[in-house]
């Protein structure tokens, strides 16, 4: 559980209070201003920037407001996707037991009660790289009996994760193996890009597919998990030795609905690649 301190239009993990005053980074407008560091990514909605302090990294993520999306932050049956509701989301998957980012500061500005700008301070999840790049490193055939125990290992743990998400009524909407990092030593899995999840009492059949499907999807793109691999996911998600008809029909949504990303991914590439 975390606990946290306001200051100075700031709320701040108090585990990193002491250390953001040692490096001057206490105040909104301060954090705001800040220029040092790399630029990560750059889009017209939100930057990341990754700061380097003594010997640890941080992420600061700026979050700019159109008036588009300022209108729709107070109709309040739209379901909000900013940093505000990425920070919440880093505090309640922490509290459910799953692992994500460090939040270590939050602020935002509003004129009229409308939020027009917003930040977050997140520390980096060290010693971890991508399932996406992880699981060609290690699984890419031929594999040796060891190697075979611990993909499956693997695929059972995030099944398990991925049951555990949705029975706790959380929905992620970008489920992608690049959005879960690993580390190596201990296999640990940690789930990141947490921006756009949201959490129901019961999620919707609808959103367990999407999700599902968006695994599978980025799962295919690698080229070393086999049928085999996609039934063992499946058997240890529904908790099933041996699937009924329902959930046989499950399974064929979530592989539509794999395929169907797939034909919008390739038709998107090739719209940026003639616009280029």
């Amino acid at each position: 559980m975390y606990s946290f301190i306001h200051h100075n239009d700031l709320l701040i993990n108090s585990s990193f209070f002491e250390f953001l005053r040692a490096n001057n980074l206490l105040d909104f407008q301060t954090v705001k201003e800040f220029e040092g560091g790399s630029l990560f990514k750059k889009n017209r909605f939100r930057s990341v920037v990754r700061i380097e302090l003594k010997d640890r990294v941080f992420y600061l993520k700026r979050h700019f407001w159109p008036w588009k999306e300022r209108i729709k932050s107070i109709i309040p049956w739209i379901k909000k996707e900013d940093a505000r509701n990425e920070w919440n989301n880093m505090i309640l998957l922490n509290d459910l037991g799953f692992n994500t980012m460090t939040p270590v500061a939050f602020g935002e500005k509003k004129h009229f009660g409308i939020p027009f700008f917003s930040l977050t301070v997140t520390e980096n999840i060290y010693n971890t790289e991508r399932l996406e790049e992880y699981l060609p490193k290690y699984f890419t055939p031929p594999l040796n009996k060891q190697q075979i125990m611990e993909k499956r290992a693997l695929i059972k743990r995030l099944a398990g994760i991925a049951r555990d998400f949705h029975e706790k009524g959380l929905n992620h909407q970008d489920f992608y193996l690049g959005h879960f990092f690993i580390r190596a030593e201990d296999r640990e899995i940690f789930i990141i890009d947490i921006q756009r999840v949201h959490q129901r009492k019961n999620i919707i059949s609808r959103h367990r597919i999407k999700d599902l499907a968006q695994l599978v999807f980025s799962a295919n793109g690698l080229n070393i998990l086999f049928k085999t691999d996609f039934m063992r996911f499946a058997h240890e998600y529904l908790r099933i030795a041996r699937m009924g008809r329902d959930d046989k029909k499950l399974i064929k949504k979530i592989m539509s609905k794999a395929m169907r990303i797939e034909i919008h991914t390739i038709k998107l590439l090739e719209r940026r690649k003639r616009q280029k």
